[in-house]
């Protein structure tokens, strides 16, 4: 099966954060917990505007959490190419919070292990899609293989997120430049 992965569409994305309190409700997370979040961040082609971005799990080919993990309790999945944390081998070192390097990996206090986005391993294993992606009001969330996503958002550019040589494979889709009145 091919990668899969989100395509996050920043024109659409009104930072609502449905996103996040469905992921909390699926996976019952704490309140100081997260395997998703909304930023708010000046646009960088209008600074004076405001941006929702959705940090997650980018679902890299080359994880550096996975690298970082001297228990091997994270892996790729090859069913899907999903970076997974077993929390049964996790030792709780958080070497591999430290090593992502888009700050979306995280620490589960309750149970000692590291959590992070699964795609909703879970729903998908019933045919149900990722809960953020359900619930998004602005449908600004998308998910499937990458290939798929990548041609679905031809005509829109996308905003490279490689700033680390580690091939994420989420998808976030550029503002589309504003029409001015000839």
């Amino acid at each position: 099966m091919p990668q899969l992965a989100l395509m996050i569409d920043l024109a659409r994305c009104i930072g609502c954060g449905s996103c996040e309190a469905a992921c909390k409700l699926e996976h019952r997370l704490g309140p100081d917990q997260f395997r998703t979040r909304i930023l708010t961040l000046p646009r960088p082609d209008a600074p004076r505007r405001l941006e929702f971005l959705k940090a997650v799990c980018q679902q890299c080919e080359r994880p550096a959490c996975m690298r970082a993990c001297g228990a091997n309790a994270i892996t790729k999945r090859e069913s899907d190419g999903v970076v997974v944390v077993d929390p049964e081998r996790c030792t709780g070192c958080q070497e591999c919070v430290r090593a992502c390097p888009y700050g979306v990996m995280s620490f589960d206090p309750r149970y000692q292990h590291a959590d992070k986005c699964t795609l909703c391993v879970e729903r998908r294993e019933v045919g149900l899609g990722p809960a953020c992606a359900a619930v998004c009001p602005g449908y600004a969330i998308s998910w499937g293989p990458v290939e798929e996503l990548r041609a679905l958002a031809l005509d829109r550019s996308a905003r490279d997120a490689d700033h680390f040589g580690l091939s994420p494979s989420t998808i976030y889709l550029e503002h589309v430049p504003a029409r001015v009145p000839a």
